[in-house]
């Protein structure tokens, strides 16, 4: 499988550089988005330090709903705006950098994917 990955686009531009304040007061940048040619996929990967789950930080449960805020809001808009169409988005958050298909077992990342082939985010169970 060849991804391609883009930094620095139109969404990944003064939107990337910032950070982005979630419902649940997760504060998270954008690190990159990855256009997978097959099977159609755009991962929008997000810096988030404070999802470490060893410490006092916020858990999975805490930040479940900033996902669908994320394909909503920002990853769904982005695509349109830089005349993208995939069929699935998935939003990553990880506690710190990780290099996409390494493995890094210190770091935490939670995933979520959507269906976007109707233009809404729709939720898919792994």
């Amino acid at each position: 499988m060849k991804a391609l990955v883009i930094i620095g686009m139109v969404w990944a531009g003064a939107a990337g550089a910032q950070d982005i304040v979630l419902p649940s007061g997760l504060n998270v940048t954008l690190q990159d988005v990855i256009m997978d040619a097959a099977p159609d996929v755009a991962r929008f990967r997000f810096l988030a330090p404070a999802i470490d789950p060893a410490g006092a930080a916020l858990s999975y449960q805490a930040v479940a709903a900033d996902f669908q805020v994320l394909c909503d809001t920002y990853a769904l808009p982005a695509l349109a705006q830089a005349g993208q169409t995939v069929a699935e988005i998935v939003i990553t958050l990880m506690d710190r950098p990780v290099v996409f298909g390494d493995i890094t077992p210190e770091a935490t990342q939670y995933f979520e994917p959507y269906d976007v082939t109707t233009g809404a985010c729709i939720w898919e169970q792994f």
